[in-house]
């Protein structure tokens, strides 16, 4: 019987990085340039995918990505994809991203910033990376790009400025992700041992909560939600919905690996040798999917919980309406975890 065809992925297109983070290693890797798979490979993507996370390393370090973007675009015409970039290279950025938004007009792109001024130049160990951010930022707010957005991954060294990047991406207009500080040996290339304190990620977390679900949009009650299972998996209790990779999501590295997620380092093929409808379909996905199953990882990240939350409407739901129902009984979100 055929697998059930993925609807979210992340394309790590380059492990090359201009970037020192304190929670990724992948700048310490020294890539073969000429190892990365064309933009060509990406024509073989499957058309089920819905929602597409072109990443890295640093993407924009590859002279080829608005290829890449145009192969992805032309598999799959009607996905959402995004660009996520540490924001280092703002002339390149704008540049580049000139060219893409003529071949993509509904790109997004997103900025990672893990603190306000020294605090994200010290977790991305690069010198004003904070005036870097924000210089990439106002340039490509120039363009009509609809969907531009802020990623912030908490650690125990950042912690207190997870509601300021918040707050801050409110001012800007701009959307808000997270994450928390994970591990990874094929994909972040290190092990992560610097949760936040459950104490102090509880109040920003409250925060967070307290301002996405006293709006009204439905995207940020999800948002709230999505939050909630980070101080969950941080506090370590495990994902709140079960987790699907290898089923609905997969993670692609440079070198065309397919891999379940971000996290397991099964490899389920190689797209530069075998069609992906095959390896989908093979004996060892099947067995990936059954390790996935017992995973004990219960990592909690967008790229595996975006679907989780869509296809289990009446749990969210009811999470959503508990809490708006709070909030107009108490004149507040519950600032209860």
């Amino acid at each position: 019987m055929s697998a059930k065809k993925p609807i979210d992925a992340v394309l790590a297109v380059t492990y090359r990085c201009n970037a020192r983070c304190v929670m990724c290693n992948i700048w310490r890797e020294k890539p073969v340039i000429t190892d990365e798979i064309a933009p060509s490979e990406y024509e073989k993507l499957p058309v089920s995918l819905k929602y597409i996370n072109i990443s890295g390393g640093e993407p924009f370090l590859r002279d080829d990505l608005p290829q890449i973007v145009q192969a992805v675009r032309k598999r799959c015409p009607h996905a959402q994809i995004i660009i996520s970039t540490n924001g280092f290279l703002p002339n390149r950025i704008y540049d580049m991203m000139q060219e893409i938004y003529r071949i993509d007009s509904d790109i997004g792109i997103g900025f990672s910033l893990d603190g306000i001024n020294g605090m994200h130049n010290y977790i991305r160990g690069v010198d004003k990376g904070y005036l870097k951010v924000m210089d990439s930022l106002e340039k490509i707010k120039r363009l009509d790009i609809k969907n531009i957005r802020f990623g912030f991954t908490v650690s125990s060294d950042n912690v207190s400025d997870f509601s300021k990047v918040y707050d801050l991406a409110q001012i800007k207009g701009i959307e808000f992700s997270s994450a928390v500080a994970q591990n990874s040996g094929h994909y972040f290339k290190v092990e992560n041992n610097s949760s936040p304190a459950p104490d102090s990620l509880k109040k920003e977390v409250e925060y967070i909560l307290y301002n996405e679900i006293n709006s009204f949009s439905l995207k940020k009650w999800a948002r709230a939600y999505f939050v909630q299972g980070l101080y969950d998996f941080a506090c370590g209790n495990g994902r709140r919905l079960q987790c699907k990779a290898g089923s609905d999501f997969f993670f692609i590295d440079p070198y065309g690996n397919v891999y379940p997620c971000n996290v397991l380092d099964n490899i389920v093929g190689n797209v530069h040798e075998t069609p992906f409808d095959e390896l989908w379909n093979n004996d060892k996905a099947h067995q990936i999917r059954q390790t996935v199953s017992a995973c004990q990882s219960k990592c909690w990240m967008i790229c595996t919980a975006r679907t989780a939350i869509r296809q289990h409407p009446i749990k969210v739901g009811w999470w959503m309406l508990n809490k708006k129902i709070k909030a107009h009984m108490r004149g507040e979100a519950s600032r209860s975890i």
